[in-house]
């Protein structure tokens, strides 16, 4: 039988989890300010994302209908409904020139850098989605190695209640600590209830019975019997359940409570669903600032498997909202003085990446939408990363990634294309880890200079 953290956590009930373990055995693992000071945040875009909407545009001027035999490039700008743009974005000062969809985001191009021209192998959604998530390519449709996050975390060491909260999203631990496995929750409400006591959990003399058991019975204890398996992980449960659960931290998400805080946040990040891409990203923000989490992986938008006629409409909306609630997160983490490291905000010390499993078409198909395309794009954004950069590229005939000089980025015949892997290695060497389990090293125009 094989039991993830979260099956435990969540079929017990946090409470009911919990209360096995005595306080006095529960490790101070609230934001500590001797770990390293760097957050992580995965945006996923899910669907497949158009990046001639978004992050690899093309100029109008240049890519017209008239050129479309020439280029195979059919831009369909014109096709878009207001408030859309017809043209590209590009924010006084910037070097980027983002897609009209992308237009929430733009005003951050001084915090970001643009990656095209990703190989991604693949148009499964399964395939390109895990492949992104863990930085290998998967055997088949089976995931290869741990999540890109899990190793963060993995790296940095237990200085959360939550290191690795992952929302709506797959995440894989092969052999790293328990502690770094993704705590996996469906949506914000479903990690309202995952920090809450359990209604089977055992009221307060009862507890305190159970608790004093506990102290004097530790060696016969079958929890203490087994440090890799089973019990390991149910012990590491009940030490971060009874954690979270005995702090209240629950109380940092209940956006749809009536506090005044909360109708701020829901305010400024305007949603109505705790299922929504925007209560995601208010809840990373608030994972991060509040100390319960490390790494964060949310889903900002999906349905973006836009084969047909609502390409037009269906893709560019919901790149807009994903990318508008990522912009509000971005904000907000600018604004915020980073707990432990004076002078600096949230944002100085977050690093973000945004990613889809591939992209879409370069040519508009007869349905009027665009199928699955191999050259994708990523956006990274604050710590460790260049800012107002452009790393990469697809071709102007087709749109099929071209090799880079591994050095600066720019295009070279005889450099490399790059992966979600050269990506996910070069994440670990800004953060300062060795990038050994991806096999191949990171690309130095993806770190962040000086």
């Amino acid at each position: 039988m094989k039991f993830s953290r979260r099956f435990l956590l969540k079929s017990m009930g946090l409470g009911t989890g919990a209360w096995f373990l005595s306080p006095t055995l529960v490790r101070n693992t609230v934001a500590n300010p001797r770990g390293s000071d760097r957050f992580f945040i995965f945006c996923y875009f899910g669907g497949g994302w158009d990046q001639l909407l978004a992050l690899d545009p093309r100029d109008p001027g240049k890519f017209s209908d008239s050129r479309i035999r020439e280029t195979k490039i059919q831009l369909g700008y014109d096709r878009l409904e207001e408030p859309f743009s017809k043209d590209l974005i590009m924010p006084s000062g910037s070097k980027i020139e983002y897609g009209p969809a992308a237009a929430p985001i733009a005003k951050h191009f001084d915090k970001s850098c643009v990656v095209r021209g990703v190989a991604m192998d693949t148009v499964s959604h399964n395939v390109g989605r895990r492949y992104f998530i863990t930085g290998m390519m998967p055997r088949g449709q089976n995931a290869v190695g741990s999540s890109l996050p899990t190793w963060l975390v993995s790296e940095q060491g237990e200085h959360s209640p939550v290191p690795n909260l992952v929302v709506g999203v797959e995440t894989y631990n092969r052999k790293l600590p328990a502690y770094a496995s993704g705590l996996r929750v469906g949506n914000v409400s479903d990690l309202l209830s995952t920090l809450s006591d359990g209604p089977q959990s055992p009221k307060d003399k009862i507890r305190e019975m159970i608790e004093v058991y506990r102290e004097q019975n530790d060696n016969c204890d079958p929890a203490s019997l087994d440090r890799d398996g089973l019990f390991q992980v149910i012990r590491s449960s009940q030490q971060s359940a009874r954690v979270m659960v005995s702090k209240n931290l629950s109380r940092h998400f209940n956006f749809m409570g009536g506090s005044d805080e909360m109708k701020e946040i829901r305010s400024r990040y305007v949603f109505n669903s705790m299922n929504s891409g925007a209560a995601q990203a208010a809840m990373a923000f608030q994972a991060l600032r509040q100390g319960v989490a490390q790494s964060v992986t949310i889903q900002l938008t999906g349905g973006l498997d836009t084969h047909g006629d609502n390409w037009n409409t269906t893709q560019p909306e919901r790149l807009h909202e994903g990318f508008r609630a990522l912009s509000v997160l971005v904000d907000d983490l600018e604004k915020t003085p980073h707990p432990f490291s004076e002078g600096k905000t949230m944002m100085d010390t977050t690093t973000i990446m945004c990613f889809s499993e591939f992209a879409r078409t370069p040519m508009l198909n007869n349905g009027g939408g665009r199928d699955h395309w191999l050259a994708s794009s990523a956006l990274l954004m604050g710590a460790g990363v260049p800012h107002n950069k452009v790393v990469g590229a697809t071709t102007d005939t087709g749109m099929n990634p071209s090799a880079i000089n591994p050095n600066t980025g720019e295009v070279d015949k005889s450099g490399l294309i790059i992966t979600p892997t050269r990506i996910a290695a070069s994440l670990m060497e800004s953060a300062g880890y060795s990038p050994d389990a991806f096999r191949v090293s990171g690309l130095p125009c993806l770190k962040a200079e000086g």
